[in-house]
């Protein structure tokens, strides 16, 4: 009896003792997280760094006609890759890859049978991982059409009209208003450029993918 009331009395004046020795309850919700191990993560694509070496060329076309009297130096030009340039077995640069010019000088054609002119020098291609490689002409310079000037035209008309010089002055006129053609560059127009400096990319290094045939 007398135990049964000292345990009595130490349960009012120490629960916490009490609580203490009785076995905790586990609760899912109490347990940790469960964090995967690294092996069971997906790994990520791998990646490799390519050099596109300075010189390598690029077959282009236009992306749109371009016409001398409707752009301005400094306006910004789009061609299109046509071939996928590749850096051992890795497609570097994709087909229909934007590549940019710039507009250096566009004239329409005027009076006197004197033709539109219009140059531009290239920019860069947008390469697989979005690197810009830049670009330049074949020679270094700018890239250049003119359109078809009449001015010989002009000029045999008013030698013909020469010896009448009552009528030599109005046919001079009349000469005068035929203009030269502007420049013009067409939708799907082909050139070769040149990869401008040794510039290195980052491509998914693809296991299976074909490799380039070798000489």
């Amino acid at each position: 009896m007398r135990r049964f009331v000292s345990l009595l009395i130490t349960a009012i004046w120490c629960p916490g003792l009490v609580l203490a020795q009785s076995p905790p309850t586990s609760s899912d919700a109490t347990n940790p997280i469960q964090v995967s191990s690294p092996e069971s993560l997906p790994s990520p694509s791998q990646k490799r760094e390519l050099k596109i070496p300075a010189g390598t060329p690029l077959e282009i076309e236009t992306a749109y006609t371009i016409d001398s009297q409707y752009v301005r130096p400094e306006d910004l030009i789009s061609f299109r890759v046509v071939v996928p340039v590749r850096v051992d077995g890795t497609t570097v640069i994709e087909r229909y890859s934007l590549v940019t010019g710039r507009v250096v000088e566009a004239k329409r054609g005027v009076h006197w049978g004197k033709a539109g002119k219009l140059s531009w020098i290239m920019q860069d291609v947008v390469a697989t991982d979005l690197t810009r490689v830049p670009l330049q002409a074949t020679d270094g310079a700018t890239n250049r059409t003119t359109g078809t000037s009449h001015g010989g035209q002009v000029a045999a008309q008013i030698a013909i009209a020469a010896p009448l010089m009552l009528f030599a002055a109005p046919v001079a006129l009349m000469a005068g208003f035929k203009r030269g053609e502007n420049a013009i560059l067409p939708e799907g127009k082909r050139f070769i450029v040149f990869v401008k400096k040794d510039t290195v990319v980052r491509a998914a290094d693809i296991s299976g993918e074909p490799q380039s045939p070798r000489p």
